[in-house]
C-alpha cells in the first residue's frame, strides 16, 4: 500500500487518523512541524501528505509550496478549519490534489485517499506506457535500397524538418499503394520523425468501422445524443488532439463520413453527435489506401474536394516485386528478428529458397513475406531453410529454352510472375557475360539501351 506523512500539530487527531489508515494497509509517518515534514519527506519520499494549513512556525502554505518544489509528484492533502477555506481554496490553485474540514470524516478521508492514489497509479501507467510507445517509436526504420525507397525516405526526411507550431500546421499526407507494402510503418515513422513525436498517435482502420457508428467514434458524442449514449464521450480526433491521427484504408468511408472529415481538415473543428457547439482540434492528419481514389472520385463514390485536401503530399509505395534486391534484404531482416522472437537456432536461406522468394509475385507484399518467414521459424527445424519450408516449392515455372527459341515449360496452376521471369532472363544473361551489357543484350535479342532501360526498372545491379 502506500506511505503517507502526516503534518498535524494536533497530536490526538493525527494518532487518529493514522490508525485508520494503518488499519487498512498503508505506512503512516507523523510529524507536528513543516519543518520536521520537509525533512521526512526529502528521506522518506512518500506516496502521498495530509497537510494541516494552521502549523507553529512554518505555515501550511509555504509547506505545500516547498513540498511541490521538492516533488512535484506528491500527492497533498490539504486539513483546514471552516474559517480557513479561502487558504484551502488557493492551496488547490498551488497543487494540492483536494482538501478535507474539520472535524474529519473518516470515511470520506479514505475515499479521497484511495482516489488519489487511484489517481496517481493510473497516471503513472499511462506514462509507463507512454515512453514505451515512445520507445518503440523511435526505433522504427524503414528498410529498403531501392532507388523507389530512397526517394520515400528522402521525402520523409524533408518533412519531419517542417516545425509549425502545432501539429495541426502540418500538411496533410496521403499514402497509397497495395496491401501490405508498409503504408501503417510509414505513418508511424512520419509522426516518430515530426515535432510532436511524444504526442499521441491514434491509429483507425476505416474499413472495421461501421457506417452507423463512424461519426460517433470520430467525433465523439454527448449524452443522450442516442439510445446508449449514457455519458459523453470525445472521439478519436479529440483523443489524436496534439499529435497525429492515421485514417488507414480512408478510401472507404462513406459520403457522409468524407463530408465531415474535410470539414475537420479545412476548419480543425469537430462537433460530437447531439451537440450544437464545435470543439477545436489540433491534429495533424495521415491517410492511407489501397484504393485508386482518381478513380473513385471519377465513380462517385470519394469526394473530389477531400481527395485534393489529403493529397497534399502523396507517397506511393512500390509493390515488393518491383523492389529488385530490396526483398532479399527484409527477408534477412525478418529472419534475424522471428528467431531472435522465437528463441530458435540460427537459420538461413539455401540459394533454391531465394530463387524461390524472387520468383514469387507476393500479391501480399511485405506483409506476407513476413508471415511465411515466421511461419518457416516456427516450424521447421533445419539450420537452412529450403523453398518447401516457405511453402513456395510449387509456385514457379520449370521451364527450358530450345536452341531455336522454343519455350519448353511447365506452368504452374497458380500461374507465373511474368516481370519476375523477365528479371532472372536478364540477371542470368548479365551472370553468363559476367557484366557485359552490349554481350547480354545480343544474348537476349534486344537493343543495348533497351536492356539498360529493364536493368533499372528491376533494380539490378551490374557487376
Amino acid at each position: 500500500m502506500a506511505r503517507i506523512v502526516i503534518i498535524e500539530d494536533e497530536v490526538v487527531l493525527a494518532k487518529s487518523i493514522a490508525r485508520s489508515l494503518i488499519k487498512i494497509g498503508h505506512e503512516c509517518l507523523m510529524t507536528e512541524t513543516a519543518e520536521e515534514g520537509l525533512k521526512l519527506i526529502g528521506e522518506k519520499r512518500p506516496d502521498l501528505v495530509l497537510l494541516d494549513m494552521k502549523l507553529p512556525g512554518m505555515a501550511g502554505l509555504e509547506a505545500l509550496h516547498q513540498i511541490k518544489a521538492l516533488d512535484p509528484d506528491i500527492l497533498v492533502i490539504i486539513i483546514t478549519a471552516h474559517s480557513t477555506i479561502e487558504t484551502a481554496v488557493e492551496a488547490m490553485k498551488s497543487g494540492a490534489y483536494d482538501y478535507l474540514q474539520k472535524p474529519l470524516d473518516k470515511e470520506e478521508l479514505i475515499l479521497i485517499l484511495d482516489r488519489a492514489l487511484e489517481r496517481d497509479r493510473l497516471k503513472h501507467k499511462l506514462s509507463y506506457y507512454q515512453q514505451k510507445e515512445a520507445e518503440q517509436f523511435s526505433q522504427l526504420k524503414i528498410l529498403g535500397e531501392c532507388a523507389a525507397m530512397q526517394q520515400i525516405k528522402a521525402v520523409i526526411e524533408r518533412i519531419s524538418r517542417l516545425d509549425p507550431s502545432s501539429s495541426g500546421d502540418l500538411p496533410t499526407v496521403l499514402l497509397s499503394g497495395e496491401t501490405g507494402t508498409g503504408k501503417d510503418l510509414v505513418a508511424r515513422v512520419i509522426h516518430a520523425k515530426s515535432p510532436f513525436a511524444d504526442q499521441p498517435f491514434v491509429e483507425i482502420n476505416c474499413t472495421v468501422l461501421p457506417d452507423n457508428l463512424i461519426e460517433a467514434e470520430l467525433f465523439g458524442y454527448e449524452k443522450g445524443a442516442f439510445t446508449d449514449a449514457r455519458t459523453s464521450k470525445q472521439g478519436l480526433f479529440e483523443a489524436a488532439s496534439g499529435g497525429s491521427i492515421f485514417l488507414n484504408e480512408v478510401g472507404d468511408l462513406n459520403l457522409q463520413a468524407q463530408a465531415k472529415l474535410l470539414k475537420v481538415i479545412e476548419q480543425k473543428q469537430v462537433r460530437r453527435l447531439g451537440s450544437v457547439r464545435d470543439r477545436r482540434v489540433n491534429v495533424r492528419i495521415i491517410a492511407a489506401t489501397n484504393r485508386n481514389l482518381e478513380a473513385a472520385v471519377r465513380e462517385g463514390s470519394f469526394r473530389e474536394d477531400l481527395f485534393y485536401r489529403l493529397k497534399v503530399i502523396t507517397i506511393e509505395l512500390p509493390p515488393l516485386r518491383e523492389r529488385g534486391e530490396d526483398m532479399i534484404l527484409l527477408a534477412g531482416h525478418f529472419l534475424k528478428e522471428f528467431t531472435r522472437k522465437y528463441a530458435s537456432p540460427p537459420k538461413s536461406f539455401s540459394n533454391a529458397a531465394i530463387q524461390a522468394m524472387k520468383q514469387y509475385h507476393w500479391p501480399g507484399n511485405v506483409r506476407e513475406l513476413a508471415h511465411i518467414i515466421e511461419r518457416a521459424v516456427l516450424l521447421s527445424d533445419h539450420p537452412v531453410l529450403l523453398p518447401s519450408n516457405l511453402g513456395l516449392e510449387n509456385l514457379h515455372p520449370i521451364f527450358h529454352i530450345t536452341p531455336d527459341n522454343q519455350l519448353q515449360i511447365e506452368f504452374p496452376s497458380t500461374g507465373i510472375n511474368l516481370e519476375a521471369v523477365e528479371r532472372q532472363l536478364i540477371e542470368k544473361a548479365l551472370e553468363v557475360t559476367r557484366g557485359n551489357v552490349t554481350e547480354a543484350a545480343r544474348k537476349l535479342g534486344i537493343g543495348r539501351e533497351a536492356l539498360r532501360y529493364r536493368v533499372q526498372k528491376h533494380g539490378i545491379k551490374i557487376g
